[in-house]
């Protein structure tokens, strides 16, 4: 998500299996398979800023960051691929953009590990892969972000886990823009962002056992042009627990402002499997599965572009939705063949009948009145969100509380 030209962003926008590693701070490792044994790098003990210590690093090193406040606006080139940059505490090691620098830590090699540290108030995102494969993003903690808390972008083969972000105006959690991504995001925590987790054009990411309280909207896999590799397509959401969609008052700095108030948006995607989550109270649908724009222009004067990203052959199973304002199961009129809902504890559908016996056949009608709020001119939904929520400045938010540190 970068211009308009090119993504989900507006001028009042910014750019657009379970893999659980229990390595301690002593043996820390990368996402990689590159084999050199490395060195340690301490900051400052043997250099005195981190971008001085990356450009010493070699494939294999580590560096690793004593307590105290750093600036960020750091780059990691293509050519320092399979490094790691770790923190000896999470809590103390502490990015902090001053709401002047655009990005904590950008990484443009493969393999590169960044492990156990915070970043907070920066202009654009905390923490950034772009186009880096071989990603891992552990123990992390960001808040009050204009952008995006971990943002991957056309990356493959990586994880996300065991971090937390709260107050980022456009997504706590992105990885998009990559098919297949074989990516996993588990034991994350997401909290009051716009949005929880952002895949535009995401195929094959797992997204696992994970908490998202307060957001805008809680995940929401999505279809769009603006960016590479449409349509998202094949991921799996399950055992997470999604709790008070769109019912506190986050920063919105997202196209995506129209969702606010669903707890699993499957906003023009295909073949995702959506089970065994709990959707806890949103405040307007709890699952929905719908059709979104050919690709998002917010210009008045541009009409919305066809034909629509229809969602097909996705699987709604045996989860548990209640408390959504307008019903806990939707499926809009405008969306493709083969959806299923099936096996769901859930008490309002729209439509009223939506649930099957079993996927084999399920191909249900959707419903206009669903059609006549999620599928409505992205323009005009963006518009109405930031006129009836009033969102507050993304560093308004309060910080969060301490977190575990990596074993």
């Amino acid at each position: 998500m970068k211009e308009p030209t090119r993504s989900l962003s507006c001028s009042t926008c910014v750019r657009g299996g379970l893999l659980l590693l229990s390595l301690g701070v002593a043996s820390l490792g990368t996402a990689s398979s590159f084999a050199r044994a490395g060195s340690d790098i301490a900051v400052p003990g043997d250099v005195p800023t981190l971008q001085l210590a990356i450009e010493r690093a070699q494939p294999g090193d580590r560096i690793v960051l004593s307590p105290g406040t750093y600036p960020g606006g750091n780059v990691v080139s293509p050519e320092k691929h399979d490094i790691t940059i770790a923190g000896t505490d999470r809590n103390a090691v502490v990015l902090d953009g001053a709401d002047r620098r655009k990005n904590g830590i950008v990484v443009r090699a493969d393999g590169v590990t960044i492990l156990n540290m915070s970043a907070h108030n920066f202009l654009e995102n905390a923490f950034y892969w772009d186009g880096a494969n071989r990603f891992r993003a552990s123990y992390l903690t960001a808040w009050n972000v204009r952008g995006y808390g971990i943002y991957v972008e056309g990356g493959r083969q990586g994880t996300l886990d065991n971090d937390y972000v709260s107050g980022a105006a456009d997504a706590a959690y992105y990885v998009g823009e990559c098919r297949p991504c074989d990516a996993t995001i588990a034991n994350v925590y997401a909290v009051r962002s716009a949005v929880g987790y952002s895949g535009t054009n995401a195929s094959g990411v797992v997204i696992r056992d994970s908490i998202w309280s307060g957001n805008g909207a809680g995940i929401v896999p999505n279809t769009y042009a603006n960016e590479a590799l449409p349509p998202q397509s094949g991921s799996t959401v399950v055992g997470n627990t999604i709790t008070d969609s769109g019912r506190a008052r986050v920063p919105i700095r997202t196209a995506l402002a129209g969702f606010v108030g669903v707890g699993i948006a499957v906003a023009g995607g295909n073949r995702n499997s959506i089970h065994d989550n709990q959707v806890l109270r949103s405040e307007r649908y709890g699952i929905a599965v719908f059709s979104t724009a050919r690709f998002v222009s917010l210009k008045q004067s541009t009409p919305e572009p066809w034909p629509r990203w229809r969602p097909r052959g996705n699987n709604v199973v045996k989860n548990v939705v209640t408390g959504s304002g307008r019903a806990d199961l939707a499926l809009a009129a405008g969306a493709g063949s083969q959806n299923c809902f099936a096996a769901n504890s859930a008490a309002r559908m729209l439509p009223l009948h939506l649930q099957s016996d079993d996927c084999a056949d399920a191909s249900p009608l959707g419903d206009r009145g669903v059609s006549a709020v999620l599928e409505a001119p992205v323009r005009r939904m963006f518009a109405e969100t930031l006129r009836r929520r009033r969102p507050p400045s993304y560093t308004a938010l309060p910080a969060p509380p301490d977190q575990p540190n990596m074993p």
